[in-house]
């Protein structure tokens, strides 16, 4: 992994987190009830040195929870955490624009839909705490408690707000 984001910037401390592709691809074998490290190298195809490293990154991290299902350490699972189970959002939103950008209508690889009713599901929208849903385009970006008046600070939210 490359060295860790300085900005204090939501996006660059999840970045910090998630690492890289691997660790979302091991997001979304979890999210499929994956939990043996086997079973993330051989759906994955990440080497074995990697997904120990990725692994124990994503545990010190909280996304990812390791239990030990053998005798005395010998054989351990990986279960997602809610901080984990909390990025399917973003991997709802990465499959949609994967769909998109990348296969193209009538291409896509897999489709999201309701367990329930099997209705496609069409979008990831921003919300409020009463449940309106808002297009980005009506999102602005808003210094928070925690931001301190930098200049970096300042043009990010700025550019982000137009």
């Amino acid at each position: 992994m490359s060295t860790a984001h300085q900005q204090s910037c939501p996006i660059s401390a999840s970045l910090n987190q998630l690492g890289d592709a691997w660790t979302l691809l091991i997001v979304r074998e979890a999210s499929r009830g994956v939990s043996r490290f086997s079973d993330f190298r051989k759906n994955t195809g990440i080497a074995k040195n990697l997904l120990a490293g990725r692994l124990t990154q994503m545990v010190e991290h909280g996304i990812l929870e390791k239990h030990d299902v053998g005798n005395r350490g010998t054989r351990f699972e990986y279960r997602l955490t809610a901080k984990g189970m909390a990025l399917a959002p973003m991997m709802a939103t990465i499959i949609q624009w994967g769909n998109e950008w990348v296969f193209g209508t009538g291409n896509e690889p897999v489709k999201m839909v309701s367990r329930k009713t099997g209705a496609a599901i069409t979008s990831v929208l921003p919300a409020d705490d009463k449940g309106t849903v808002f297009e980005w385009d009506d999102v602005a970006v808003t210094r928070g408690p925690a931001t301190s008046r930098t200049e970096q600070n300042d043009n990010l939210i700025q550019e982000q707000s137009r």
